[in-house]
């Protein structure tokens, strides 16, 4: 019954598809920290270890191309996301692929219920456009998250397009 869900949800999901046009100017204080993690074996940092304790499966994702992205304060991680380097990338919320060579896809950004609506998640996502400043990057996002939506535009993106199912 579940997987039949799943498989509807696909058809229904719109998603929304932003390339980085603008690079704007970060400011961060010094108890800030921009960290990305090539392996996981190279996170140090406690607080960072238990967001692998609760999504065990995502420790594979460095297997894969992906990066781990994260932004701390005071050791506490505020957010994080992943970004992936490849020729095609699988949007799993519609079960479509898309066409990413020479560009990085960042993706599955999570902040911590007691750091959002402070502009964390704005926060890194101009710290990454910053870092990566040369490449061309793409997000994506469900067209009916409103927050995620502001963010991204306000860290510099534009809407590229829709991409559904069907």
């Amino acid at each position: 019954m579940f997987f039949i869900l799943k498989k509807i949800s696909f058809y229904l999901r719109k998603i929304e598809i932003y390339e980085k046009k603008k690079v704007f100017p970060v400011s961060c204080s010094k108890k800030f920290e921009f960290k990305i993690y090539k392996k996981f074996l190279n996170i140090k940092n406690k607080k960072i270890l238990e967001y692998f304790e609760i999504h065990k499966n995502k420790k594979l994702r460095f297997k894969n191309n992906c990066l781990f992205l994260t932004l701390s304060l005071n050791k506490d991680l505020v957010s994080s996301g992943w970004l992936y380097k490849g020729n095609r990338w699988k949007i799993t919320e519609i079960d479509e692929y898309i066409y990413s060579k020479d560009k990085l896809v960042i993706f599955d950004f999570f902040t911590p219920t007691s750091f959002r609506n402070k502009g964390n998640y704005t926060k890194l996502l101009k710290l990454i456009c910053s870092k990566f400043k040369k490449k061309k990057i793409l997000i994506y996002t469900l067209s009916t998250n409103k927050k995620s939506k502001k963010a991204i535009i306000k860290a510099g993106f534009e809407y590229k397009k829709t991409l559904k199912k069907l």
